[in-house]
């Protein structure tokens, strides 16, 4: 079991033409992180998740910033450091999904940087429980 997501981020992909498209850090809402743990703990795949303060990195040539309430669908590893209920200790797992993206604000003039993106339409692939 685990409690509380200490660490988070992505590799994110095209998913039309599998192109890397940049490395993301964010925090999760309360609710997206409770999601995030009921699909570990549970395997109850979350049906919407809300992402905080996405500061998109190490971008590829060709990235195309998404526009505003446009639907993107995307393919992504994500990476989370899990802490385990019982140890206390953090356990790394990756997560690859596939999920619609929809930016919700951008306030900025910084390509890279969103306030908020929701994922929706989250299919998941695969779950590598790092320590197992």
């Amino acid at each position: 079991m685990y409690s509380k997501i200490a660490d988070i981020y992505f590799n994110v992909f095209d998913s039309e033409t599998d192109e890397y498209m940049g490395h993301s850090r964010f925090a999760l809402t309360q609710s997206s992180e409770r999601k995030l743990l009921d699909l570990l703990n549970y395997n109850i795949v979350p049906d919407t998740l809300t992402l905080l303060d996405v500061a998109l990195s190490d971008t590829s040539k060709n990235y195309i910033p998404p526009a505003l309430f446009k639907k993107n669908s995307r393919i992504s590893t994500l990476y989370i450091d899990a802490v385990d209920t019982y140890s206390g200790r953090l356990v790394p797992i990756e997560i690859v999904m596939s999920y619609d993206v929809i930016a919700r604000g951008h306030l900025s003039e910084n390509p890279y940087s969103f306030e908020s993106v929701e994922l929706g339409n989250i299919k998941i692939l695969n779950i590598d429980f790092k320590d197992i």
